[in-house]
């Protein structure tokens, strides 16, 4: 039998009102009695009716992921934290790997409370105009069809550039996606070539053609093999970075007497390689932490009242990258 809020006041000896204020953990209700209230809803098995919460209060607490895969590292990493940040909120998440505009429109019909959409393989622009739910895109401000939170990718090449170049390094090859659909990886590549531009040096690209470490392990064994070693690289994000270290490797290369070598993605996992590498980005907890505040801003202060933000990239300095001579 369904447990209800009626049998949890016949037990505790109070109004209905009282039991559903005290469960809402209203201030409104005196702290003993709302930790015996507490104590008899846990000892009679009492379950939240979210359905019926949801047609009172218009929310369900529950925030939808919209993500391209789990597959990678990085992004792997970033739901776990982003996970934790919607849980120190009170409230619960969907992730969804299915194609991003089903995934979309799934969530529109769940009338679920927001929805974050990590903006890779389409655009936001691609998606309906009116769905009713608050969306906040992880990508490129720009578009603006929906509020987006994105990270300053040129200053973070630029960061990367920069110390490669003050340690004495000049032929710089980008370990990426060349002229990808992603408007992300769009702005690294953007952020590479312009940095070197600036320095008077010509840009060096090797195309993965995807993302995996699959794919950055056999184009940089490609580039090796015809081009030889190079001075130094940078990889656009973190699997990219192992697929690298796997060619290097292979290729009895040492890092960073041969090649010095700066990653994309601030993660853990890069101080944890057989060399540990220097890296460049928005560190992966202050990431999630933004992304979940501003979503639930727009949850609860509307689309009005919140601004595009891109956040400042870090250099975080490690063992693979040498002064050259």
């Amino acid at each position: 039998m369904t447990v209800t809020i009626k049998d949890i006041a016949k037990a505790a000896n109070v109004s209905y009102s009282t039991v559903s204020k005290a469960l809402n953990d209203s201030p409104l209700v005196k702290t003993g009695t709302k930790r015996v209230i507490v104590e008899k809803a846990k000892e009679l098995g009492y379950t939240p009716n979210f359905s019926a919460k949801h047609l009172v209060t218009r929310r369900s607490n529950t925030i939808g992921l919209v993500w391209p895969t789990i597959e990678r590292a990085a992004l792997s990493e970033l739901v776990t934290h982003v996970n934790k940040q919607i849980s120190k909120n009170g409230r619960s998440m969907i992730l969804s790997i299915n194609d991003a505009l089903e995934a979309v429109e799934l969530f529109s019909r769940m009338r679920i409370d927001g929805i974050l959409l990590f903006e890779e393989d389409i655009a936001q622009d691609e998606l309906p105009n009116n769905l009713g739910i608050p969306l906040l895109s992880y990508g490129v401000p720009g578009i603006n069809q929906f509020p987006t939170l994105g990270v300053q990718h040129e200053l973070a090449m630029e960061l990367a550039v920069n110390e490669l170049v003050e340690k004495g390094h000049r032929e710089i090859v980008y370990v990426g996606i060349h002229n990808g659909i992603g408007r992300r990886q769009q702005a690294k590549q953007a952020g590479f070539e312009q940095a070197m531009k600036e320095r008077g040096f010509g840009s060096k690209i090797v195309n993965t053609g995807g993302l995996n470490a699959g794919d950055a392990e056999h184009a940089v064994t490609q580039f090796l093999d015809s081009e030889g070693t190079p001075e130094a690289i940078i990889c656009s994000s973190y699997d990219l970075t192992i697929g690298t270290l796997r060619a290097l490797k292979r290729h009895q290369l040492s890092i960073p007497n041969d090649v010095s070598v700066i990653s994309y993605d601030n993660i853990p996992q890069l101080k944890e390689t057989e060399v540990p590498v220097t890296s460049v980005g928005v560190p992966i907890d202050a990431l999630a932490c933004a992304l979940v505040e501003m979503l639930i801003d727009l949850i609860e202060k509307g689309e009005e009242n919140v601004e595009n933000r891109k956040l400042s990239p870090v250099l975080v300095k490690r063992k693979s990258v040498k002064i050259r001579n």
